[in-house]
């Protein structure tokens, strides 16, 4: 007499209790990895370790051999040591030391300048190191700003395109106060956006 075999369940890992096999268990073992692997990924801050590399990046090309470049625009330096006279060649952007002349820009990155000399002394480091600053400013600024619309990694790309451009890298590096110029438009720009997104004008 002929005995009917039934197929059992394929095999898998045995059960705890009765020593069967469950072939899901597998599969959510394979689930359970690609969630922790999610969980490790979204852990990890991403978007603050690229924005520290740019800003680091930013900050070699604005300031690596500052010393090498004397006072720059030694019309802008002379400027500084005037208004480091008194407080009247200072509030006036003096050009001279007499406070007659002044000259053909703001007052707020010379201002800058002057505290740098202060602290520093006067020479070409400290004239310069404002603006350097000023730059790798306006890479962390340009990021908050374009992040805030479109998203963490166009924020990245757009930081690091305004690092590496010629120009930027140059401006950051002389004492014709441009860099804080677009450092604080960019600060009014991420301003005006933040007003428009929240609706509330601070």
């Amino acid at each position: 007499m002929n005995q009917k075999v039934l197929p059992g369940p394929a095999a898998g890992p045995l059960d705890r209790n009765t020593g069967a096999s469950h072939p899901l268990q597998l599969g959510g073992h394979a689930e359970t990895a690609e969630a922790t692997a999610r969980s490790t990924a979204r852990a990890l801050p991403w978007p603050s370790i690229g924005l520290t590399l740019v800003l680091l990046l930013a900050a070699g090309l604005n300031l690596w051999g500052l010393d090498r470049l004397g006072y720059s625009n030694t019309y802008y330096a002379a400027a500084v040591r005037s208004m480091l006279l008194n407080w009247h060649n200072f509030f006036f952007n003096a050009f001279d030391p007499g406070g007659f002349v002044t000259i053909d820009k703001p007052p707020l990155g010379f201002w800058l300048q002057v505290a740098s000399a202060k602290l520093f002394g006067y020479n070409g480091v400290s004239l310069l190191l404002p603006q350097a600053l000023a730059g790798v400013g306006a890479v962390a600024a340009l990021y908050a700003l374009v992040r805030q619309v479109w998203g963490v990694p166009a924020g990245l790309l757009a930081a690091l395109f305004l690092a590496l451009t010629p120009v930027v890298v140059v401006d950051s590096r002389n004492n014709t106060i441009d860099s804080t110029l677009v450092l604080i438009l960019l600060l009014a720009a991420w301003a005006a956006s933040k007003a428009a997104e929240t609706g509330r004008p601070r």
